[in-house]
C-alpha cells in the first residue's frame, strides 16, 4: 500500500521523516512503485522523499508553503488518485497560524475535490469518489492542523516539545524575551509575527548548539530525540498510523 503526506516546507518534512522514522520504523528508500513517478521544484521549496517499510511505501512532500497545496496537488497528485488509486492513505499537516480551524477545513475540501470532499481535524476520514472509469473508490484521510489547540505553527509545536525539561523551559523563555525585546530594532528581519517564531525557534537553537550556528536545518532537527516528546506524541497520535 502507498500513502502519502502532503506538509508545507522543508522543516516540516523532515521532522515528520525523522519522528516517523524512530515511532513507526519507515526507512528512506529511492524510488515508489513503478506506477507513479513525481518532480519537484526544489528551487519553489517543493521537496519529494519515499519512505518504506515492510511492503508499504510513504511518499513525505513539501509543497513549498501553506498556500500551495491546491496547486501541488492539482498538479503532481490528483490524476494518480483519480485514475490509478495509486494511494490508499493520505494525510495533509499545515500551520494553523491565526486560521479558524472550520476555515481550514473547508478550504482543504475544496482544493483537493473531487477525491476529498470531507475532513475532520486529526481523524481519519473515508472518502468515497468516482475514478476515472466511474467506479467508486476509497481514499482515508487526516487533516492535522498544528497546533492541535491553540493559534501558531510548526516551530510553536517544536518550542513547546523543547520546553518540556525544565532547563530547556529557561532557554526557551529567556529567548522568547529576547526576541520581543530585539523586534523594534530588527522590522526588517522579523516583523511579522510568523518570522518572530521562527526567531525563537532558531535563537533557542543556537544556544543549545552553539558549535552549529551554520549547519542545515535538518541536523539541528535530527540533533534532538523528538520521539522522547509526550507534546509530539499527543499531536501525531493519529498521523503515526498513516
Amino acid at each position: 500500500m502507498n500513502k502519502l503526506i502532503l506538509c508545507e516546507g522543508k522543516t516540516d518534512a523532515i521532522l515528520l521523516s525523522y519522528y516517523l522514522g524512530c515511532v513507526r520504523q519507515w526507512t528512506p528508500c529511492k524510488r515508489g512503485p513503478k506506477n507513479f513517478q513525481i518532480s519537484v521544484d526544489e528551487k519553489s521549496g517543493e521537496s519529494a522523499y519515499w519512505y518504506q517499510r515492510g511492503e508499504d511505501r510513504l511518499l513525505i512532500c513539501g509543497v513549498g508553503g501553506k498556500d500551495k497545496f491546491g496547486g501541488f496537488f492539482a498538479d503532481k497528485i490528483r490524476a494518480a488518485i483519480l485514475d490509478a488509486q495509486v494511494f490508499s492513505k493520505v494525510a495533509l499537516v499545515t500551520d494553523r497560524d491565526d486560521r479558524q480551524e472550520e476555515d481550514i477545513t473547508a478550504e482543504v475540501c475544496r482544493i483537493f475535490a473531487p477525491a476529498i470532499t470531507q475532513a475532520k481535524q486529526n481523524h481519519w476520514v473515508e472518502n468515497t469518489y468516482q475514478d476515472g472509469f466511474g467506479q467508486k473508490q476509497t481514499l482515508s484521510f487526516l487533516l492535522l492542523i498544528i497546533p492541535t489547540n491553540q493559534q501558531g505553527a510548526l516551530e510553536s509545536l517544536l518550542l513547546e516539545a523543547i520546553s518540556e525539561d525544565p532547563y530547556d523551559r529557561e532557554i526557551v523563555t529567556r529567548s522568547t524575551a529576547f526576541v520581543e525585546e530585539i523586534g523594534p530594532y530588527a522590522e526588517r528581519y522579523i516583523g511579522q509575527a510568523r518570522l518572530k517564531l521562527k526567531a525563537r525557534l532558531g535563537v533557542t537553537w543556537a544556544i543549545q548548539s552553539p558549535g552549529k550556528e551554520f549547519h542545515f536545518i535538518d541536523e539541528q532537527i535530527r540533533a534532538v530525540r523528538w520521539e522522547r516528546s509526550d507534546v509530539l506524541a499527543k499531536c501525531f497520535s493519529q498521523l503515526v498510523f498513516i
